[in-house]
This record gives C-alpha cells, sequence and structure tokens, in this order.
C-alpha cells in the first residue's frame, strides 16, 4: 500500500500528485471520502469556514475526481464512489455549510454518473448518516440513528459491490427525511425551526 501525503485543498498540488501516480497506474475504483463541518449553530456562518468547507467538501471532489475519471473514460472502465450524506435530504438551519455543500454533490454525481453510462464508468452517491468518527463527536447535540464505524463500512462496501447508483441508509432515517423533504415548504420550515430551536 502507497499514502500520498497531500492538501486535497491545494489543488494544484494535489493534482500533480494524482497526475504523477496514474502515470504508472490505473485506479479501478476511486473513492472521494474526504469532508469537514464548520459546526452545527444558529448563527451565520462566516465567510471562511463557508469558504472551507466548499473548498474541501466540493471542490476538493472534482480537484480528486477530475484526472481519475479521464483515465476511466480512456479505458472505458472505472468506478466513481462519492460520499455525501442524508444531511443533503433535508438542509437544517443549524448546517447551512455541510449540508448544501452535500446537497451539492448529490447533483454533482447525478450529472456524472449519466457522463459516465456513455464510457462504461460507474458512478455512486452514498449517502449515510451520523457514523461515530472523531469529526462527529464534536456535536453536542444527540445524532438520531448513530451507527457504529465498522457496521456503516460494511454497508458501504457491499453497496459499491453492488453498483447500487445512490445507496443512502439506515433506512429508517432516510424514509423519515425524505417524507419531511415531500411535506409543504410551511409544514417541513415548521418542524425543522421547532427542531432546531429545541436542540440548539
Amino acid at each position: 500500500m502507497h499514502v500520498y501525503p497531500v492538501d486535497i485543498t491545494d489543488f494544484d498540488r494535489f493534482q500533480s500528485v494524482l497526475n504523477g501516480i496514474l502515470e504508472e497506474n490505473f485506479i479501478d475504483i476511486a473513492i472521494a471520502n474526504a469532508g469537514t463541518s464548520s459546526g452545527h449553530g444558529l448563527e451565520v456562518p462566516d465567510f471562511q469556514s463557508f469558504k472551507k468547507t466548499y473548498e474541501l467538501n466540493v471542490l476538493g471532489v472534482h480537484a480528486f475526481i477530475e484526472p481519475v475519471l479521464k483515465k476511466m473514460i480512456e479505458r472505458k472502465s472505472g468506478k466513481i464512489v462519492v460520499i455525501s450524506s442524508l444531511a443533503s435530504i433535508i438542509a437544517s438551519p443549524s448546517s447551512t455549510a455541510y449540508s448544501s455543500t452535500k446537497r451539492a454533490l448529490n447533483s454533482y454525481c447525478e450529472s456524472l454518473r449519466n457522463l459516465g453510462a456513455f464510457h462504461n464508468v460507474k458512478v455512486i452517491n452514498i449517502m449515510p448518516g451520523f457514523i461515530k468518527t472523531p469529526l462527529t463527536a464534536k456535536n453536542k447535540f444527540k445524532m438520531p440513528f448513530l451507527m457504529e464505524l465498522d457496521y456503516a463500512l460494511d454497508k458501504m462496501e457491499k453497496a459499491i459491490e453492488k453498483n447500487k447508483k445512490e445507496y443512502a441508509f439506515p433506512k429508517l432515517f432516510y424514509s423519515v427525511l425524505r417524507f419531511l423533504s415531500c411535506l409543504p415548504a410551511f409544514v417541513r420550515d415548521f418542524i425543522l425551526q421547532k427542531t432546531a430551536k429545541k436542540v440548539f
């Protein structure tokens, strides 16, 4: 196994390292998993933290995928996996930056999935809920359906093996969020505001 320490928001350096790898290797499966959150709260996010979240969660993903996907298209094979989030389904007022970056990834994956279909390249969008990690350990609120890391990784691995176009889990949490997303805006907003006020 080879490890290449690099800051993915140093886009030029990151892509230079990637291109060096791709000169001698073909990547069969690429998993874009890097992500960050500027925290949760009911304050307006400051620009610098908002910018940092977008640079890592969105631009960093494309900086990784662009050169890899081009090589896959040349070879007419490969698999791209992007880790989005259930936070993309409902945009909570307490996670403006994070939720919006993950929703952007959903649109990004949909576009790439249909582009890749012309070249036999599969694109998979995985949307997990809360997982026990050092990032979520910073959260001060109760996280519904919190999953152990090994359990979540097993779910993701199986979704990748089965070439799921989109895979959201845990299913019950996803169903609740999807139901909320279908409600009229005034009902959805009432629930979101009531919930956020109680938590924060």
